[in-house]
């Protein structure tokens, strides 16, 4: 029981210190619908340009998916780089390095689910399309802001500055966001396998059929499982707690 109330506490911390920035509530609320439009106008002047095939209706998959990554891909910046000195607070109060790393996973989780709830309202604002399963609609898009906030904790460790740190993301997470929806025209098969191509198709099938595919969680989870070694490993490494 103690080491549950040790945890709620550390959790409580993270997302004060990312909550008590004006910068990051101003982004949950304003970035969300903004995206969404933007990806609207984005779309419609690409409709035409040959070699680019998108469907109906992927401008507004595609700006909720950026708006969840991005907003959640900061988050695990932040909880990397701007709370370096409330862990080492929590540290001197006795919290062991893993308990500290944990909590911030588990807020990590918990504000991308926040994230994904306000994209997803927004999503239902903007348009006319009533998604088939909306939970595993809110679920797709939590997927997309854990991986994405598991891809900013390792680029949080590696650069140890915010600043390069959202630049980074925002470029990643547009370029990743365009291809998920088909707008990048190319015959690879490299983007099948970019951050966001599953969350998207999980998507997708919850609004338009309501079947997603098994392989496509299988992947998923595997994908998640890998970037979350790959940033208990880049955190213990100290590379963003300088």
């Amino acid at each position: 029981m103690r080491t549950v109330s040790r945890q709620r506490a550390a959790i409580a911390a993270g997302l004060r210190t990312f909550l008590r920035e004006p910068t990051n509530v101003a982004l949950l609320v304003v970035l969300p619908p903004v995206v969404l439009f933007a990806f609207e106008l984005a779309l419609d002047s690409l409709g035409d340009t040959p070699g680019i095939d998108v469907q109906p209706g992927a401008a507004q998959l595609g700006g909720a998916l950026f708006a969840t990554a991005f907003l959640a891909g900061l988050l695990g910046v932040f909880q990397v780089v701007g709370a370096a000195e409330s862990d080492r607070r929590l540290v001197a109060c006795g919290y062991h390095p893993v308990e500290v790393l944990l909590s911030r996973l588990l807020t990590i989780l918990l504000a991308g689910s926040l994230v994904a709830g306000v994209t997803f309202v927004m999503f239902r604002l903007r348009t006319d399309v009533t998604p088939e399963q909306p939970l595993l609609a809110v679920g797709a898009l939590v997927s997309a802001a854990v991986i994405y906030g598991l891809i900013g904790v390792v680029i949080g460790a590696l650069l140890g500055r915010e600043l390069e740190g959202s630049l980074v993301l925002v470029f990643l997470a547009d370029v990743d966001a365009f291809g998920a929806i088909g707008a990048v025209p190319t015959e690879s098969g490299a983007l099948d396998y970019f951050p966001l191509a599953t969350p998207h198709s999980l998507l997708e099938a919850a609004v338009y059929d309501g079947t997603p595919s098994t392989g496509d969680g299988l992947l998923l989870l595997g994908y998640i499982l890998v970037l979350g070694v790959l940033a208990l490993v880049a955190v213990a490494l100290g590379g963003g707690s300088e």
